[in-house]
């Protein structure tokens, strides 16, 4: 399977409202200059930037495009941390308790190898697997990239999330740095700044395992899917020229 055929899986098994999200970190400014997407005037949040990316445009960010420090540092754009380095800013504004901020900090992962910058857009506008693929959506469509990562790696083992940066850490950094997949309820920073819905959470998958994912849903639709779910998936692969076989009136559970 290629890159392609990959996106196309992941739009025709999964229901989506939004663009599947691809991240790319640009090592150098030819990389940042070549990779899709465009700059934006004003500072932005990563996270803003993740939010038009599922909106169909893609935008690229470097050092001084960025609005948040936090994800400026869990990127590895810029990693000097002066007043969060051991959760010193969490606990003044009280999000933990003050003997957990450090623990926080030292478990959430934040890139060592500095990049120029990041581009996210549209996982389409790939013509490679992007480092990192993101999914915005319902907990059905988590549920079923949990059932196609499952298919060929088992029971998740890398899952770490606290429901603070995101989109940064939680969907990016970890996934990037584990090679793995991880969920992320988001945080109410994003929430609040663009405008996601209370329905949506998010899946950050490696770029090494992502078209194994895709994969893992294209052959788990018979076995975990509705009948009325089948027929959607049926006909958005045969409008894509997919040669797809559906099972009907067939599941796991009604199998057992």
């Amino acid at each position: 399977m290629d890159w392609n055929e990959a996106v196309r899986k992941l739009y025709i098994c999964l229901n989506l409202k939004r663009r599947v999200v691809g991240i790319k970190f640009c090592r150098s400014r030819d990389d940042f200059e070549k990779a899709p997407g465009i700059c934006p005037l004003r500072p932005m949040n990563y996270c803003q930037a993740v939010a038009a990316a599922s909106y169909g445009n893609g935008i690229r960010l470097k050092r001084e495009s960025f609005k948040c420090s936090g994800g400026l540092r869990a990127l590895g754009i810029c990693r000097d941390d002066p007043r969060n380095l051991h959760g010193e800013n969490w606990a003044r504004l009280g999000m933990y308790e003050a003997g957990v901020c450090r623990t926080v900090r030292e478990k959430m992962d934040f890139l060592e190898d500095e990049a120029f910058g990041v581009a996210a857009a549209p996982a389409e506008s790939f013509d490679r697997t992007p480092d990192v693929v993101i999914v915005i959506g319902t907990p059905y469509v988590m549920m079923r990239i949990s059932q196609a990562y499952a298919y060929h790696y088992g029971m998740p083992e890398n899952l770490r999330f606290a429901g603070n940066q995101a989109f940064c850490a939680e969907c990016t950094s970890r996934p990037y740095k584990t090679g793995d997949l991880n969920f992320s309820m988001l945080c109410i920073g994003t929430r609040h700044q663009a405008g996601w819905d209370d329905t949506e959470a998010a899946a950050g998958i490696s770029g090494r395992i992502a078209e194994n994912v895709a994969d893992g849903l294209w052959k788990t639709v018979n076995i975990m899917e509705s009948d009325e779910n089948k027929a959607r998936i049926e006909a958005a692969a045969r409008a894509q020229g997919f040669d797809i076989r559906i099972r009907y009136h067939y599941n796991y559970y009604m199998d057992c």
